[in-house]
């Protein structure tokens, strides 16, 4: 593209997110599917020329259908041609996309840095801001980014809830990202004082480090965000994505958030349900598979070891379907013996035993919600019968009952055994786990998920230190290597609890280092069995520096092998190599 974009036209999947994104210099570009057109999409019900952007050299762009079978659309209204300026949505037929002014510097924040730029240097330490890296090893810039497109983009589309609940969302993200001091999101209208009507605010530790830089950022509509973080010159790189977001906010409050039901009344949508932060892309694949299913009724079965995040993805599933308002009620199938469980699950009667009174069980209560059977492998026979019985009729009786109780939930089911090696053994009825697994997906453990790793850490860190109220700079490179090497057997349940003994062992103002971790986390892959000796040589000290080298930079690339080699400088030849010696396998 010889001249430089003015403008961004980002096509949106029908949840928000962000599907493909095109830079726009002036000129005219073509829309359609057919294979030659400038922005060439395969969708159904677009034609093959279907509309036309011009964009203007001095801002603007002019929007013309080009006689299209099912129209195009700004703002929810067919257009023949019209005009427009700042922020727009637009659809081409059945495909939505947001159309936003793109200068240099939204241009090297939300896409790519240009040519030839060179990088600023990584900080060492967990206090880099900007363009360094966090204490989660990741490009700060390129995450805020994200969050706006999972957050914001939702919301402008009338998906998700009112304005402050997207704001209060966001500021939480945005804190978990970056090591700032704190975030604040104000409302400030025309009449009232500056700092007034405060949607959101968020902090990494208390109290705010006495040696922070503040910045105050103005958007349109009386929207305003202030950040107090630990003093460097980078943060100014990210002002022109805090003034996107406000402009973003400041759109929203002027579109409906309302949907018809069938019924003809109006109701409030469920507000949004993103996905959990810094997920690795195969991981986030999945969840962006299960939150289609999510849109039904169909039982889904999760499986994986356990610690690795089932009921996570559980809860994600109910916040993603229609039952989002209704309850979600989870009960442990392996640790109540069988009579305890079904009195759970399906209620009781009063009389069945002595003192005994009547109550409504968890599949009563959970009526229009989402039931969750977690270690559903270890139910016994008896009460699996039961669960079908209740899976086809969608009815129950109380223990002790003679009367149907007519129930309306969706199920998901979890379990760390292998559910199939178990039907041909005899040990779970096969036509339950055919009516449970309508939808199966299988979460990878978290020694498969490593790029997730210092996402987590970071996470559980900021929890942990506003938990206490210890101000801590962040997460050494040397512990985060530690916490990217080692296998986690236990999964995110284990790194969770490493990471709050670690926070209880902070001073104030120190970093979470090497020292803080358990022995088992600081030992070698190896497991640490050689002799004192042995793991002096030059040798392994030297494997052992590659190893964690090569774990930090799968980690920090979130599985993009060419970033990760130009992090570390090697070539094709070297990476691949090197991954096979040290026995990280490939990414992805």
């Amino acid at each position: 593209m010889s001249a430089s974009p003015s403008y961004v036209l980002k096509v949106l999947a029908d949840d928000g997110s962000l599907v493909r994104r095109f830079l726009l210099a002036p000129g005219e570009h073509t829309v359609g599917s057919a294979s030659d057109a400038d922005i060439h999409l395969e969708a159904a019900g677009l034609s093959r020329r279907h509309a036309r952007l011009r964009v203007l050299a001095d801002g603007g762009v002019v929007i013309a259908d080009l006689g299209s079978k099912n129209g195009t659309l700004v703002a929810g209204r067919r257009v023949r041609e019209i005009a427009v300026s700042g922020i727009t949505v637009v659809a081409f037929g059945s495909v939505k996309a947001l159309l936003q002014p793109a200068d240099a510097a939204q241009e090297r924040v939300l896409l790519e840095p240009p040519a030839g730029e060179s990088k600023p240097p990584r900080g060492e330490g967990p206090a880099a801001v900007g363009h360094g890296l966090t204490t989660d090893g990741l490009q700060p810039v390129e995450r805020l980014a994200e969050s706006l497109e999972e957050l914001l983009l939702p919301m402008l589309l009338g998906l998700a809830g009112s304005v402050e609940e997207t704001a209060q969302a966001l500021v939480h993200r945005w804190i978990a990202e970056l090591p700032l001091g704190r975030v604040e999101i104000l409302r400030v209208p025309q009449e009232a004082s500056r700092g007034e009507a405060l949607v959101a605010a968020a902090s990494t530790a208390q109290p705010v480090p006495k040696a922070t830089v503040g910045l105050d950022v103005q958007g349109p509509g009386g929207w305003l965000l202030r950040l107090r973080a630990p003093g460097s010159a980078a943060l100014g790189a990210l002002i022109p994505l805090f003034r996107l977001a406000l402009s973003l906010l400041a759109l929203g409050e002027e579109r409906p958030r309302r949907h018809m039901k069938t019924s003809g009344t109006v109701e409030p949508s469920a507000p949004p349900s993103p996905q959990p932060a810094g997920l690795s892309p195969e991981t986030s694949r999945l969840y962006r598979q299960t939150g289609k299913v999510a849109r039904g009724d169909v039982p889904v079965l999760i499986l994986g070891e356990s610690g690795s995040g089932k009921e996570v993805l559980a809860r994600w599933v109910h916040a993603r379907s229609r039952r989002a308002r209704g309850p979600f009620l989870a009960v442990n199938c392996a640790a109540l013996p069988r009579e305890l469980l079904e009195a759970e699950l399906f209620g009781i009667e009063k009389g069945v035993a002595t003192g005994v009174e009547a109550r409504p069980g968890l599949l009563e209560r959970g009526s229009g919600g989402t039931v969750f059977l977690d270690e559903v492998g270890d139910m016994a026979a008896e009460t699996q019968a039961k669960v079908l019985r209740v899976l086809e009729s969608t009815s129950l009786y109380r223990v002790g009952g003679r009367a149907p109780v007519a129930i309306d939930v969706r199920f998901v089911a979890a379990t760390n055994r292998d559910l199939e090696t178990l039907v041909e053994e005899g040990g779970f009825r096969r036509d339950l786990y055919h009516r449970l697994a309508a939808f199966e997906v299988k979460l990878p453990p978290l020694r498969e998920r490593r790029a997730e790793i210092p996402s987590l850490a970071a996470q559980f860190f900021h929890r942990e230190i506003e938990k206490s109220g210890v101000a801590s700079p962040g997460i050494t490179r040397a512990a985060l290597g530690a916490l990217v090497r080692y296998a986690w057997p236990g999964n995110i349940r284990e790194m969770q609890n490493e990471i709050a003994k670690a926070t209880l062992l902070l001073e104030r103002g120190e970093a979470l280092d090497l020292q803080h971790l358990s022995e088992r986390v600081r030992r070698p892959p190896d497991g640490g069995t050689g002799s004192p000796a042995a793991a002096l040589t030059l040798e392994e000290t030297v494997l052992r520096a590659e190893r964690e080298a090569f774990a930090v930079a799968l980690a920090a690339a979130e599985g993009d092998a060419a970033r990760a080699m130009e992090l570390l400088g090697v070539s094709r030849t070297t990476w691949y190599r090197k991954l096979k010696e040290l026995g990280l396998g490939e990414p992805g």
